[in-house]
């Protein structure tokens, strides 16, 4: 059995970061998440690999991915050391098996969830729901204005306030948030490490209002896959996410509201008054619920925020 604790983690969160992590060179390819949650179905708990011979690996897994797990398993020690770099630097790797790591994504986004996280700030604030607010990079004025009103209005309601933290829409929302002294969440689809290090950037995480998060490497540079993979999970952490404006069959927002409709990753809500996007009434037909005002906003995400939802792993029978 693997003796290095890794900061006091568990066996599992242990093994779950040795199979899936890529801020170690390997010789083999990580498992990605699909991979990660069907070996899961198989094992129930990955820490069983740490203890399984070569031969018992290969009976259960089959030789080929036997071989490719015991490599991935097989670099303990370098992880260690880049994890403990890690924290040095305040940022923290959570595996989806951890305490600490969203159950909303595990239960709403199943074999989409990501294995492994790095996050700056509480971590607790990913467990708190909230209201997520996205949009237009390029947004106009009368988008600006209500996405800063409702990140206003939900800091005031002691909600958190969700995004992806790209310019326009997302950055507004939650500066704005952040002004009020309110908790905000951002997903990152760009390098975490360089985030972090702004000042302001820093104060928030040190009073405990900010915690920023992402599911790849922290120094891993914007692009647009990154960013596409990133949405689905702003959307499945919220009890509602607002879209203030979008294009129709269009951007990122779009992409992002049509696949969280579509795959119930969590609900969607439209702004419909002005700076609303020609996309808005487009996702109003599909599903999503209209927004006519701020007050029509709280009062969707209170009624929604305790809605349950059938557990994805529990949909393919899988036991965590």
């Amino acid at each position: 059995m693997i003796k290095e604790d890794m900061s006091r983690r568990s066996d599992t969160s242990l093994a779950t970061l040795l199979l899936v992590s890529r801020a170690v060179p390997s010789e083999e390819s990580p498992l990605s998440a699909s991979e990660f949650w069907k070996l899961v179905e198989v094992v129930n708990d990955p820490a069983r690999l740490l203890e399984t011979s070569d031969d018992e690996l290969a009976g259960t897994v089959g030789p080929v991915l036997a071989a490719r797990v015991h490599t991935l398993l097989d670099r303990a020690t370098s992880l260690a050391f880049q994890v403990e770099d890690l924290e040095h630097h305040g940022i923290k790797t959570l595996s989806a098996l951890d305490d600490d790591y969203p159950p909303r994504w595990r239960e709403r986004l199943g074999a989409a969830a990501p294995p492994v996280i790095h996050c700056a700030g509480p971590p607790q604030l990913l467990v708190s729901g909230g209201i997520a607010i996205v949009g237009s990079r390029d947004i106009a004025p009368a988008g600006a204005r209500i996405a800063q009103e409702a990140a206003n209005a939900a800091a005031r309601d002691m909600r958190v306030v969700i995004s992806g933290g790209a310019r326009g829409t997302d950055k507004l929302a939650m500066q704005a948030a952040l002004q009020c002294d309110g908790r905000v969440v951002g997903v990152l689809a760009d390098a975490l490490t360089r985030t972090a290090d702004d000042p302001e950037v820093r104060r928030a995480i040190a009073d405990e209002l900010l915690c920023l998060t992402t599911p790849y490497a922290p120094t891993a540079p914007f692009s647009a896959g990154n960013a596409m993979g990133r949405n689905k999970l702003v959307y499945a952490l919220a009890d509602l996410t607002f879209v203030v404006a979008t294009d129709e069959d269009n951007g990122g927002t779009w992409a992002g509201a049509t696949e969280a409709l579509q795959k119930h990753y969590g609900r969607v809500a439209a702004w419909t008054g002005e700076g609303a996007g020609s996309g808005n009434a487009a996702l109003i037909k599909r599903g999503a619920v209209p927004i006519a005002s701020i007050s029509d906003l709280l009062a969707s995400a209170v009624s929604g925020a305790c809605e349950p939802t059938t557990p994805a792993h529990e949909q393919l029978g899988w036991a965590l």
